[in-house]
Parts: C-alpha cells; structure tokens; sequence
C-alpha cells in the first residue's frame, strides 16, 4: 500500500477522490489545501506520489512543483498534475516543460486514477534515462 498526498483546496474534488480510495483503491490517501500544509505534511511524512493542482492557494502549481523538484529530499517523489477546469493554452504549454508522471482531469473514473498512480509509482520503482510526457 502507498502513500498518495493530494494538494486540492476545492472541497468537491478532495471528497470525490477520497471516495475513490475509500471504495475503488488500496492506497492510503493524505489532504494538504495549501502550498504552505503541503511542506508540513512532506516534512511529516514523504509520499510515495503527491497529487497536485495546478491551482493552490499561495503558490501557482508549476512552480510549487519546480520547488519540490529542485529539493533533494522530494526530487524523485512522482507527481500527478490534476485540475477541474479546462487548460487554456498557456498553462498546456507550461505543463509541455514540466517532468511529471501523470495528469487528471476531474472527474476522473477511479480505473483511470487507479491506472495513472500504478503508473506513476511504477516510474518511482525503476528510475528511466527516457523521460516521455505525458498528454495533456
């Protein structure tokens, strides 16, 4: 059983997904609603996957995302971007430069959230030369 720390301000989408674990999941699952309790958590306990909006209150996703890839102690934590609302452009193009193992839409089906955290804890296992984005 993993670890996966999701950081989702938005009520709706942190009780769905945890409705997924509670039912269609083995992993175990954490809540942070901000950038600033996402450090606490992480440094409480490291996640096997975190689970990150791209919209979070006190800090953009992308580049709370860049500060955990530049510290050694969370740099090889495999991320799943996810967010509620369409992209728009710009954040795609954003995303295109960005090194994460998954992205979800929501709402997702709990076979597709399933599938993307196997995948991305599979990619913690075995550390790739080949990095392959994935679509957005």
């Amino acid at each position: 059983m993993a670890y996966v720390l999701m950081i989702d301000d938005n009520p709706q989408t942190r009780k769905y997904v945890e409705k997924i674990f509670k039912y269609r999941s083995k992993h175990e699952l954490g809540f942070a609603t901000s950038a600033s309790e996402a450090v606490e958590m992480l440094v409480q306990r490291r996640p096997d996957v975190m689970m990150l909006d791209l919209f979070i209150p006190g800090m953009d996703g992308i580049d709370f995302f860049h500060s955990i890839r530049n510290h050694p102690a969370t740099e090889s934590i495999p991320v799943i971007m996810h967010s509620p609302v369409e992209l728009d452009q710009l954040t795609k193009l954003r995303l295109k430069r960005v090194r994460f193992e998954g992205f979800a839409q929501f709402p997702i089906a709990a076979s597709e959230l399933n599938e993307l955290i196997a995948t991305a804890l599979k990619h913690n296992e075995v550390s790739t030369k080949k990095w392959i984005p994935p679509a957005v």
